[in-house]
């Protein structure tokens, strides 16, 4: 009686242990799911957006992968990627898809939000020889630069009209006193640096500007973006 119990112990854990492997299995089977769809995605994009350096760096989220991969929707998709305007400058590139559906060969999103970011070494073109960009601290941009062996220092604004980003002097200092952040030669170099954005990927519209301690980021977002 007593080996007659052990030997149906023995065959009720072995059933759970054929049971369990499949449960086990399956995150692990998902993620290389995923990893396989990202991959793919990825490619799509690259060869969809001849500005972008490399191949970008796509996260599907949401689990189970299968089950959304299966019915052709997921939730949210994150893109990040490196990229040259046609000016030769590098910007760094997020976007946050909503929504992702599949369908007529390629993804849509129902909406997307975008950031691109120039770093502050890619933006002194226009502001005087040996121009220094960098944040204020209080969201606005610092541009420190030498005048007739003085330190220049001047703080300023960027904004968005249209699809127009001008940076609009609201403070300077010439060799540790204040001047006139509107005197002609000052408004004369930020004139020249104004930058009409282009046609941004999928329809997006940008929306503002900011600074932060990574460069100057144009945000943009959009709505039913084709994605690839």
């Amino acid at each position: 009686m007593t080996r007659r119990r052990a030997d149906c112990r023995r065959r009720l854990l072995w059933t759970s242990l054929v049971a369990a492997v499949p449960l086990v299995a399956l995150p692990a089977v998902d993620r290389v799911s995923a990893s396989v769809a990202e991959n793919r995605l990825a490619e799509r994009i690259a060869a969809r957006q001849k500005a972008l350096v490399g191949t970008p760096r796509v996260s599907i989220d949401g689990f189970p992968f299968l089950l959304s991969a299966a019915r052709g929707a997921f939730p949210s998709v994150d893109v990040r990627a490196d990229a040259v305007t046609g000016e030769g400058r590098p910007v760094r590139a997020s976007v946050e898809l909503r929504d992702v559906a599949e369908g007529g060969g390629g993804y849509t999103a129902a909406s997307a939000d975008a950031r691109f970011t120039a770093p502050f070494d890619s933006l002194g073109a226009g502001l005087g020889e040996g121009a220094i960009l960098s944040a204020d601290g209080d969201g606005r941009l610092r541009i420190d630069r030498e005048v007739l062996g003085l330190p220049l220092t001047v703080v300023a604004e960027p904004r968005l009209t249209g699809r127009t980003i001008t940076v609009v002097p609201v403070a300077a200092s010439f060799a540790g006193r204040p001047v006139d952040p509107s005197g002609p030669r000052i408004s004369a170099a930020f004139t020249a640096a104004e930058v009409v954005v282009p046609d941004l990927p999928g329809g997006l519209a940008p929306t503002r500007v900011s600074v932060g301690d990574a460069g100057v980021t144009l945000h943009a977002g959009g709505k039913n973006v084709r994605l690839a």
